[in-house]
C-alpha cells in the first residue's frame, strides 16, 4: 500500500503482459496472509524538513515534500481484488521506498479489499483540505498494518524491471532506535521478466526484532536516476498450506523462459566417470563448452546437481575452466531433487523457470515427481538448448553481467550464514576495504555532492558551496581533506565520506559520511587512523565541533559509541573530544588502504 499524497493523482494506464498477469495471479494462490506496508518515497539521505531549503537537490511535490521518484508512485488499477494495485516507478538520484513496522498479519482477502477500499481520490479541492486528508488517510493506513509482528514465513518482493533487462536493488531492515546496531540486508535482482523474491523470515529475525519499531528500504544499487520498475506485492507474507516453507514458492507448469540449467557431471557435461578416472580424466563432451559459454551471454544461470564427492568434482570443474559458470553447485550423494531445491532457494528463483539434464533415466523420473514444472531433459539434448524457444532471449550487456550479480548475492548470504547472527563476524566475512586519499580536483563536485545530501551522519550540518571545496584542494593553513572509498567482497560502494582537520591541533572541522556504510566499522577504522596519525604529529586529542540539525543526530550517537565525549556549549552545539592515543573497537575489521598517502610530520617540542 501507498501513502497518500495530497494534490498528487499519480496514477498510469499500463497493459500488463498476459504472461505478468498469470504470474501476480498465481502469487495470491501461493499466499495465506499478508501484512499492509505503507510505503512511501524517500531520500537516501533525507533530512526533512530542513535539507528543503538547504540542499540544491530538492525538488518539491505538490504537498511540498521532496519528490525523489520522477512521477511518484504511480498506481496502476488491475480491476480484480485479486490482484491489489500495481505501482510504477521511475527513480530519480538518491530515491528509495520505505515503509516501517512491526506489522500485523492480514487474511489476504481481507488485505486486498482494505488496499481496493483506501485506494485514495484525492487531486480536487483546496490544498489546506487535501493536506489534512492526506495525513489522516495515510495515518488510517498506518493503523491499519499495525500490529504484533504476525506469523510470517517470508518477506516477498514481485515485480518487473522497465528499463532495463535487470536491475538491482537491496533490502535493508533496521531498527528506529539508532542506538541498536542491528542491521539486515540483502540484495535481490528484477528481471524483464515477472519476477518473485522470497527471504525467508528466519533470515531477517537474526539480526532484526520484528516485534520492535523498524524501517524497511528499498534502494536500487549504484546510480538511480532513469530506472524504471513496476512493483506488485512487496510484504512479509505466509504461505498456503500447499507451499513448502522451506524452497521458494511453487508453480504448477514451467515457465515460458527458463532461468537456471543444471546439469549432471558424469556422462551429461563430460565423457567419463570421476571416482574412476580423475579431474584430469574425464573429457568435456565435444560442443557443450560452446553451449555452457552461449548460455551464460544470454543471461542464464548455470548449476550443478550430482551424485560425487564434492572435493573432487570441483577440481574437475575448475580443471576444466566451467567452475566459474556455475553457481550454488550441489555435489553430494543426496537425492537429486533436494539438490535443486537448495539451488532454488539460494538463487530466490522459482523451480518452474528449472531445465534439468541428466544421463540417468532414474535422476530425471526423481527430479520429475518431485518437481513436474522444471523441465527435464536427457542428455543427449544438451546441444540443442540454445535453439530451444525456453532459451530464446538476446544477448545484451545486461545479460551478461547476470551470473556476476547472482555470485555476488550468493556470496553475501553464505557469509550472513556464517556469521549466525554475529554482526562483526559477517563484516569479517566481507572484506571491506577503506580506501583514503587526499582531496583531490576529480572528487570535489561528490564531495560537493556529498554535503549537500548527507545529513545523519554529517555531525556539523555542513554544506560546503563549490568553491569552499575548491579551496580545500589547495589548502595551505595546515589543514588536510581526505575523501573515504569503500569496498567489499561484493561490490564497490564509491566515494562515501570526507574529512576534513589539522594534525597538529587533532580538531576535525568536519566529517560526513554517506549512511549506505553505517553500522559497517567503516567510522571505527577511519577514526583509528586519523588518531594514530594525529598523535604522531603531536595532537593530544581528537576533537571535531558538533551542530544541531534536524536530522543528524545519528553523527552525535556515532562519536558518543566510538568513545568521545560531548562538551556541550548548549543543547545546539559543542565539542566532542577524545584522548590520544585511543583505541577503537571494532576497527581491525575493515582495512585501511593508503595509494596515494605521505606520512604527517613527527611531532616536535615546539609549541602548538
Amino acid at each position: 500500500m501507498k501513502e497518500t499524497v495530497a494534490l498528487d493523482k499519480a496514477q498510469a494506464r499500463m497493459r500488463l503482459p498476459e504472461a505478468m498477469a498469470d504470474a501476480r495471479a498465481a502469487t495470491y494462490d501461493l499466499i495465506q496472509s499478508r501484512s499492509m506496508i505503507v510505503w512511501g518515497e524517500h531520500c537516501s539521505e533525507c533530512a526533512a524538513p530542513t535539507c528543503y531549503t538547504a540542499c540544491s537537490f530538492y525538488t518539491p511535490r505538490p504537498d511540498g515534500h521532496c519528490r525523489r521518484f520522477a512521477h511518484g508512485i504511480e498506481t496502476i488499477e488491475t480491476g480484480s481484488i485479486h490482484n491489489t494495485p500495481l505501482t510504477r516507478i521511475a527513480f530519480r538520484r538518491w530515491g528509495k521506498l520505505e515503509g516501517r513496522g512491526p506489522v500485523g498479519a492480514l487474511h489476504k482477502a481481507e488485505a486486498a479489499a482494505l488496499e481496493q477500499a483506501q485506494q485514495p481520490a484525492l487531486g480536487l479541492g483546496l490544498a489546506p483540505l487535501a493536506r489534512r486528508e492526506a495525513r489522516a488517510r495515510t495515518a488510517k493506513h498506518k493503523t491499519l498494518g499495525q500490529g504484533a509482528s504476525g506469523a510470517f514465513d517470508a518477506f516477498l518482493i514481485e515485480g518487473a524491471a522497465l528499463s532495463a533487462e535487470t536491475i538491482s536493488f537491496t533490502v535493508t531492515l533496521v531498527p528506529v532506535d539508532k542506538t541498536n546496531p542491528a542491521l539486515f540486508q540483502r540484495q535481490f535482482v528484477l528481471q524483464a521478466d515477472w519476477t518473485r523474491v522470497s527471504i525467508p523470515v528466519a533470515d531477517i529475525a537474526r539480526t532484526i526484532d520484528l516485534g520492535q519499531d523498524y524501517l524497511v528500504q528499498i534502494e536500487p544499487v549504484g546510480e538511480a536516476e532513469g530506472l524504471e520498475v513496476l512493483f506488485g506485492l512487496c510484504d512479509f507474507v505466509s504461505w498456503a498450506k500447499t507451499v513448502e516453507t522451506t524452497s521458494p514458492p511453487k508453480l504448477s507448469a514451467p515457465a515460458a523462459k527458463a532461468k537456471v540449467v543444471v546439469w549432471d557431471l558424469d556422462h551429461t557435461i563430460w565423457d567419463g566417470i570421476l571416482v574412476e578416472d580423475g579431474p584430469e580424466g574425464v573429457v568435456v563432451k565435444p560442443g557443450l563448452r560452446d553451449v555452457i559459454l552461449g548460455l551464460d551471454a544470454r543471461g542464464i544461470l548455470q548449476s550443478v546437481a550430482s551424485k560425487n564427492n564434492h572435493d573432487e568434482a570441483i577440481a574437475a570443474l575448475a580443471h576444466h575452466g566451467l567452475l566459474e559458470f556455475m553457481l550454488a553447485p550441489q555435489i553430494s550423494w543426496g537425492p537429486k531433487s533436494a539438490a535443486l531445491a537448495r539451488i532454488a532457494e539460494t538463487l530466490n528463483l522459482g523451480l518452474d523457470s528449472f531445465v534439468f539434464l541428466d544421463d540417468q533415466p532414474f535422476e530425471r523420473g526423481e527430479v520429475g515427481e518431485a518437481h513436474p514444472y522444471v523441465t527435464v531433459l536427457a542428455e543427449t539434448e544438451a546441444l540443442t538448448l540454445l535453439d530451444r524457444p525456453q532459451f530464446d532471449v538476446p544477448v545484451t550487456p545486461e545479460s551478461k553481467g547476470r551470473r556476476a550479480l547472482y555470485a555476488v548475492e550468493a556470496q553475501r548470504a553464505l557469509a550472513a550464514e556464517s556469521a549466525a547472527g554475529d554482526m562483526d563476524q559477517f563484516l569479517r566475512h566481507c572484506d571491506l576495504v577503506l580506501t583514503l586519499t587526499p582531496l583531490s580536483l576529480e572528487d570535489s563536485e561528490r564531495v560537493y555532492e556529498l554535503s549537500q545530501r548527507t545529513n545523519q551522519l554529517n555531525v556539523a550540518a555542513t554544506r560546503y558551496s563549490r568553491d569552499d571545496v575548491a579551496a580545500m584542494v589547495s589548502d595551505e593553513t595546515g589543514g588536510e581533506a581526505w575523501t573515504l572509498r569503500c569496498a567489499d567482497r561484493f561490490g564497490d560502494y564509491g566515494l562515501i565520506g570526507f574529512a576534513y582537520g589539522n594534525p597538529k591541533t587533532g580538531h576535525i572541522r568536519d566529517f560526513f559520511m554517506s549512511c549506505r556504510v553505517q553500522r559497517k566499522r567503516v567510522e571505527a577504522a577511519f577514526f583509528a587512523w586519523l588518531a594514530a596519525r594525529y598523535h604522531t604529529a603531536g595532537a593530544e586529542a581528537l576533537s571535531i565541533s558538533y551542530q544541531k540539525a534536524a536530522r543528524n543526530g545519528p553523527a552525535r550517537d556515532l562519536f558518543l559509541g566510538l568513545g568521545f565525549i560531548l562538551e556541550a556549549a548548549d543543547d545546539s552545539h559543542g565539542q566532542l573530544r577524545k584522548s590520544l592515543p585511543a583505541d577503537f573497537e571494532g576497527s581491525d575489521i575493515v582495512r585501511i588502504h593508503l595509494p596515494l598517502v605521505e606520512p604527517v610530520p613527527a611531532r616536535t617540542t615546539e609549541a602548538v
